[in-house]
C-alpha cells in the first residue's frame, strides 16, 4: 500500500475532510468513490462542453465560408460565355 506525507494544512484535494480510512472500510466506500468520481467529471464535463463549443462554432465558421465559396463558383460558371472560339 502507498504512503503520502502531507504538511499540517495540506489534504488531499478530493477526498472529504470529515471522512477517514475506516469509514472508507465499513461499508461507505462506494459513496466515497461516486462523490471522488462525481466531482473530477464535473470538472471534465465543463471542460468537453467547452470544447465542443468551440469545435462547433469553427464547423458554423467553415460551413459558411464553403457556401460562399461554392456561390461565388457558381456565380463564375454562370457568367462565362463560351462559344466554339473562346472561353471568356
Amino acid at each position: 500500500m502507498f504512503s503520502f506525507l502531507y504538511d499540517e494544512g495540506e489534504t488531499w484535494a478530493i477526498w472529504s475532510n470529515d471522512i477517514d480510512l475506516l469509514a472508507f472500510n465499513d461499508g461507505s466506500g462506494g459513496i466515497v468513490i461516486s462523490q471522488i468520481f462525481r466531482q473530477l467529471f464535473d470538472g471534465v464535463r465543463e471542460q468537453l462542453n467547452s470544447l465542443h463549443d468551440k469545435v462547433q462554432k469553427q464547423k458554423s465558421q467553415l460551413t459558411t465560408k464553403v457556401d460562399n465559396l461554392l456561390t461565388t463558383f457558381e456565380d463564375y460558371r454562370s457568367n462565362v460565355q463560351t462559344n466554339e472560339e473562346f472561353v471568356r
